[in-house]
């Protein structure tokens, strides 16, 4: 259930200065939408009370703050045209950094999709059509769009990204790692980066749709399987949380007794026996595999055996 505050907070500041993003300059969000918002507030104040449970209130005006959210964006996505292709809305989702595979936005997604085919309208969305598909995710489209994520201005930021990328593309010095058989035989010409923001925001350059073994960066994973599911002060009583100085394959304890932190060997080797401790090496297995999953927005997580 989406909170009213964070519905107000959206929509208190749509048409505020740093407003809406890459199509901040569309005509109509200068007067046209800011007119429409401020008579739609202007009809609600106006309304008579209703003798009716105040839940019921309480639902209408969100359902209202929905309502004019959906018709906000519609008109900076559609820059004065009164229907917009699906394309459009997902370029424009794109350079915010949010991509159509993000699950949080599965349901409009497939809302979208499954509208343009009911409906005759020949592939394109009008206001209500629209307003239908992105309600359920108004609240997490309107901080995209309006530029609140934590990387505000995410192309140009890409575009920082892309070029680090093509320079660093240019060095072949190094060797691949080969303490263990299976990784020796990696491709050294293989070259991607790939990155996540605290807000979902992804870009991805290169070589990112081939398979490789995490080795030692699943340990902060573990670590997290750990905390989530057994909390903090459990965890920590059988690991600690301080720097080792010591290189990551190191098996030794500190001076109390334990592993120095979750990232040595000797740490994520705790951490790991604390997973569901009262299940067999199958269901462990499973369950671990199954939490990286979620982690990763359920696209690819696989199990190197060979490795």
């Amino acid at each position: 259930m989406r909170s009213m505050k964070a519905l107000q907070n959206a929509l208190s500041g749509a048409g505020r200065r740093g407003g809406w993003g890459h199509l901040s300059r569309s005509p109509l969000l200068g007067g046209g939408v800011r007119h429409h918002l401020s008579e739609a507030a202007a009809q609600d104040r106006e309304k008579p009370h209703s003798h009716q449970p105040q839940h019921q209130d309480h639902d209408s005006s969100e359902s209202g703050m929905l309502s004019r959210l959906g018709d906000l964006l519609f008109y900076t996505i559609a820059e004065g045209q009164e229907r917009i292709p699906i394309h459009k809305f997902t370029t424009a989702l794109k350079a915010t950094g949010l991509q159509t595979s993000d699950p949080r936005l599965r349901d409009c997604m497939s809302q979208m999709r499954h509208m343009v085919q009911e409906s005759s309208s020949g592939g394109l969305l009008d206001r209500n059509l629209f307003r239908k598909c992105v309600s359920s995710n108004i609240v997490l489209l309107t901080q995209a769009f309006r530029k609140k994520f934590v990387i505000p201005d995410f192309e140009e930021f890409t575009g920082h990204v892309d070029r680090i990328f093509e320079n660093a593309k240019e060095l072949t010095g190094g060797k691949v790692a080969a303490y263990i058989p299976q990784l020796a035989k990696s491709n050294p010409d293989l070259w991607g980066v790939s990155l996540c923001t605290v807000d979902g925001q992804r870009h991805s350059v290169g070589h990112t749709k081939i398979p490789f073994c995490l080795q030692s960066c699943v340990k902060p994973l573990t670590y997290a399987i750990s905390i989530s599911t057994l909390g903090t002060d459990y965890v920590h009583k059988f690991v600690g949380k301080e720097p080792s100085g010591l290189r990551y394959n190191k098996l030794s304890l500190n001076e109390e007794g334990i592993p120095h932190n979750p990232m040595v060997n000797a740490g994520a080797i705790v951490v790991s026996s604390l997973i569901k401790m009262d299940c067999n090496k199958a269901e462990k297995f499973d369950f671990v595999l199954q939490y990286l999953n979620k982690m990763a927005g359920n696209e690819y997580i696989g199990f190197s055996n060979a490795t």
